[in-house]
């Protein structure tokens, strides 16, 4: 096996993945490639899906040095759904991964300095289905494009963590003046740490952050007793840096159609068949 490390282009950002590539050489037509928001189970060493069965890595050491920022990732794997998945665990092949980490939840406005940069996009209409950025319904995951440090080696997994944990991110909403019956909206900030005077941020980079909005869920439950058809992120907008200049910044948009959300579990909590399921997976 041959192991390597690089960018590939992921729902439309540059994101740093961890790759493995095993090549056997033959056809099989009963494999399927795969990628999907996983969250690890530290006791097992499997990665249970939101459809509740868990992918068991047959070469986990290629995840032993991962730099866990969260309990979640994005896996892309591989496996032979004509293996035995009646159990609801399956064996695959992981080639790659998407680090995922923790944002802040925010019940209220954050003060000034906690929200000291713009960010360059969020993108969430780049052709993937919206349960995608979901993990059930109240966990949701944002790809966020951010500018970072000039001097950044962003094929380096190394510089690449070690820059990215100094941006955070976090959500926080309005629910009197931003909760409506179609919808709510949500908004991203961003707070950069440890600046210097002289740091350039003119590389643009990106990555995946999570956040758990369950209270946000609850609270538009109580004021309309049904979960939101939509979700709109606003966030501050810079596409050229990190400045809050006025003719630069922007307020950006990104929505979700949350009502797939529900559906899609709707969906999964009828199914009969870990197995059916798999099985028709692509």
């Amino acid at each position: 096996m041959k192991h390597m490390k690089y960018g590939l282009l992921v729902a439309g950002l540059s994101l740093m993945l961890g790759v493995t590539s095993c090549l056997d050489g033959g056809d099989n037509s009963t494999t399927v490639s795969y990628y999907e928001i996983v969250k690890k189970d530290a006791l097992t060493g499997t990665y249970t899906s939101q459809m509740g069965y868990k992918v068991a890595p047959l070469n986990p050491q290629d995840l032993e040095d991962l730099p866990w920022a969260s309990d979640y990732i994005q896996l892309y794997y591989s496996y032979d759904y004509g293996q035995d998945m009646s159990g609801g665990e399956i064996d695959a092949n992981v080639y790659g991964y998407s680090l995922i980490r923790e944002g802040q939840w925010l019940p209220q406005s954050p003060a000034e300095g906690d929200a000291n940069a713009p960010i360059s996009d969020v993108v969430l209409d780049s052709g993937n289905k919206p349960y995608d950025f979901f993990y059930k319904q109240d966990d949701i995951f944002l790809p966020i494009e951010l500018f970072v440090r000039k001097e950044v080696d962003t094929n380096d997994l190394e510089q690449r963590e070690a820059e990215m944990a100094q941006h955070e991110f976090a959500l926080y909403y309005d629910a009197d003046k931003d909760f409506s019956e179609s919808g709510m909206t949500l908004y991203l900030r961003h707070k950069m740490l440890n600046v210097e005077e002289d740091d350039e941020f003119t590389q643009l980079s990106g990555g995946w952050w999570h956040f758990n909005i369950i209270d946000a869920m609850a609270r538009y439950q109580e004021k309309y007793s049904k979960r939101p058809d939509k979700i709109t992120i606003s966030f501050e907008q810079n596409t050229k840096d990190v400045s809050y200049a006025d003719n630069l910044v922007l307020e950006g948009k990104a929505e979700l159609d949350y009502q797939k959300i529900v559906e899609f579990n709707e969906a999964l909590s009828g199914s009969k068949g870990i197995s059916k399921l798999l099985r028709g997976k692509r």
